[in-house]
């Protein structure tokens, strides 16, 4: 609500006569974003209707990893990032003793999910099987169960400095390295060519790309075995639904953020009003992801999994 009054405020002071000799307001003027890459289909569709909705405000958009674009926010002119994970205690303390005031804006809620080509025939995993397979102790398909095709397990990361390689790092291996050889995919959509070929593969990514429904490509129905009981889904084996990635029961569940110095004037306050209001966060929606600062409806689920 807040961020909503915001936005009408914002525009409010974009329009008044007296502010006509600024160079540069909410709605007018240039701004460069940096946007974690896995994220980056929903962020060009909320610049693509910013821009059509206020002509004359331009936001280039550069894509690149969140860590990156975290290092880019503090040593360089970028003033406005998109992330695919928070800040962590270190770059809260970096961002302290540099005396750079950040403003936080948490915009969706997603979700990272594991994938197999169509063939594979196996359909699940529980979390525990994840750490086996990320730490080297399973290494072939067969190990998992019988309906598995035959043959070595074929891991595909995302880059290190992705939100999506740390996040599966720390929710699956307790910060733990990854402890096999695995093969690179630089960006998502290179993961989901790489899985949608590879029949004996196993990646990763976020859900937004999971939406596109790429061919060959299937998500699989997670179970965590240590989820407390008072979720209700410690024996359930979920995809990455919305629905299950809103209540957290989903077990590899992030949150993405938008992180921003800029002034009170600026494109970049602009468009992150506009992604927190209710069109934003539609957008964010009919993406596949959750959004965070809208009211939710769930609508019954059954065949969980499937």
């Amino acid at each position: 609500m807040k961020r909503t009054i915001l936005f009408a405020v914002l525009l409010l002071l974009a329009s008044a006569g007296c502010q006509d000799d600024r160079k540069e307001t909410p709605t007018k003027g240039r701004v460069t974003i940096v946007t974690a890459e896995s994220v980056a289909p929903v962020i060009t569709t909320e610049k693509a209707k910013f821009e059509e909705l206020y002509p004359d405000a331009h936001v280039d958009l550069v894509v690149s990893t969140t860590r990156e674009a975290i290092a880019r926010f503090f040593n360089d002119s970028i003033k406005v990032i998109v992330t695919s994970r928070a800040f962590n205690d270190e770059e809260r303390q970096v961002a302290k003793k540099a005396g750079i005031e950040v403003a936080e804006y948490k915009i969706a809620i997603d979700g990272v999910a594991m994938l197999v080509h169509a063939g594979n025939g196996l359909g699940r995993l529980r979390t525990t099987q994840l750490d086996s397979i990320f730490s080297g102790t399973i290494r072939r398909w067969s190990e998992l169960g019988p309906s598995a095709l035959d043959g070595p397990i074929h891991l595909y990361l995302p880059p290190r400095n992705s939100g999506t390689y740390e996040v599966v790092r720390k929710r699956i291996l307790g910060d733990r390295d990854f402890g096999v050889q695995a093969f690179a995919a630089a960006t998502s959509q290179d993961m989901m060519a790489r899985v949608a070929a590879d029949p004996l593969a196993l990646g990763m990514s976020g859900i937004n790309w999971v939406a596109d429904s790429v061919k060959g490509v299937e998500p699989l129905a997670l179970n965590d075995p240590s989820a407390p009981d008072s979720l209700g889904s410690k024996h359930d084996y979920l995809k990455p639904y919305q629905a299950y990635v809103y209540q957290h029961t989903y077990p590899i569940v992030r949150e993405i953020y938008i992180y921003s110095r800029t002034d009170a004037y600026s494109v970049g306050n602009g468009f992150t009003a506009f992604v927190t209001s209710a069109p934003g966060q539609s957008i964010i929606l009919k993406s596949g992801l959750v959004p965070a600062t809208m009211p939710v409806r769930l609508v019954s689920l059954t065949n969980k999994g499937q």
